[in-house]
């Protein structure tokens, strides 16, 4: 594992703006500050002196793109874990639920194996936490720029994808824009430590508490990270208890991809907070080690999880869970799947964008 580790501990400081504007670097944006540009040039100069222009290039993109996507997330208390479901659902499908105050019946029975049926009180102080997934293309220009192997294998024989080779040059153009998958959770760490090593502002993996809290819209009753909080899925229906007729979605209504179905990173409308793919089929590494015991002993400020284990936490809210749902696993999967991926958060309780 030592490969994917890149030197985090050499972090770059914070830099003024010193650019030199004779950089070939060229870089822009409507929500970065001049000097936040600046410091990236600067960096990504000192420490890829060896690098192709083009490299170079590729990698203060990545970066400029993760600042301008970040959403900035309020702070604020919420009970979180399985908040509870009706025992009889209107619509008959769980799929398509309200939350009311005299729920009594768990939203879902995994909960009590994984410890979210504890439901426990949490107060986040203000952060950021990125509108998309990270993208296939993102990580492949970060991994390039270092010297790693791209993120990726071969269907066939399970060796690691060549950049001279016909499958790469597929995956540039037809899975771009996908989840990054991350086979470790390291790698996933470690590509959101990197990015905050060029934009010298600390970005990381969000907390289990974070996702959470951002995939509910800061910490409402909502069961899917939805644009509607429902799960709306191509040729997916419901009960109107009003008419007591089933009623099918239309295309237009679909919010979410299918099981097993991988779609581009904002494919689907965001959720209320404005962030995307948090109910996608796809698995998202989160900082925290895994405890089914941990919510018991939670503290209630900033909580970061467990100080040591053997598994990490994933989440995500797809067709079989939940925004309070808890999978988790070994910290190094057998493969890279585009089931698994990840997202990255920025701790800092300031809005990083500048005013428009």
């Amino acid at each position: 594992m030592n490969i994917y580790r890149l030197g985090l501990a050499c972090t770059l400081p914070l830099l003024a703006a010193c650019n030199d504007n004779n950089s070939p670097i060229k870089i822009s944006s409507e929500t970065v500050s001049q000097q936040q540009l600046d410091t990236i040039v600067t960096n990504i100069e000192k420490r890829y002196p060896e690098a192709t222009q083009e490299q170079k290039q590729n990698a203060a993109d990545v970066v400029v793109r993760a600042i301008e996507n970040l959403v900035f997330v309020e702070g604020g208390s919420f009970e979180m874990g399985d908040f509870g479901a009706p025992c009889e659902i209107p619509s008959r499908t769980v799929s398509r639920m309200d939350w009311s105050p005299d729920a009594e019946c768990l939203s879902s029975p995994g909960s009590q194996m994984t410890g979210a049926d504890h439901l426990h009180q949490v107060t986040l102080d203000a952060y950021s936490i990125a509108k998309f997934e990270t993208r296939f293309i993102d990580m492949e220009w970060m991994r390039q720029i270092n010297g790693l192997p791209v993120a990726k294998e071969n269907i066939q024989d399970g060796s690691i994808v060549k950049r001279n080779s016909e499958r790469y040059q597929w995956l540039l153009e037809n899975r771009k824009d996908h989840p990054a998958s991350a086979k470790t959770w390291q790698e996933a760490k470690d590509y959101c430590l990197w990015v905050g090593q060029i934009s010298a502002i600390p970005f990381d993996l969000p907390t289990e508490a974070q996702w959470e809290y951002a995939a509910r819209s800061r910490g409402k009753k909502y069961y899917f990270a939805t644009n509607t909080g429902y799960l709306q899925l191509s040729e997916g229906y419901y009960l109107d208890p009003e008419t007591n007729y089933y009623i099918e979605y239309t295309e237009d209504e679909v919010n979410a991809p299918s099981f097993a179905e991988f779609r581009n990173v904002d494919t689907f409308p965001p959720n209320p907070l404005g962030i995307y793919g948090m109910t996608n089929q796809v698995r998202e590494w989160v900082n925290d080690w895994y405890s089914s015991d941990y919510y018991q002993q939670s503290p209630e400020l900033n909580p970061q999880g467990p100080d040591s284990g053997s598994q990490k936490v994933l989440r995500d809210s797809s067709g079989t869970t939940m925004t309070f749902s808890r999978n988790y696993s070994v910290p190094v999967k057998k493969a890279y799947s585009p089931g698994t991926s990840f997202r990255c958060a920025l701790q800092q309780t300031a809005p990083v964008h500048k005013s428009p």
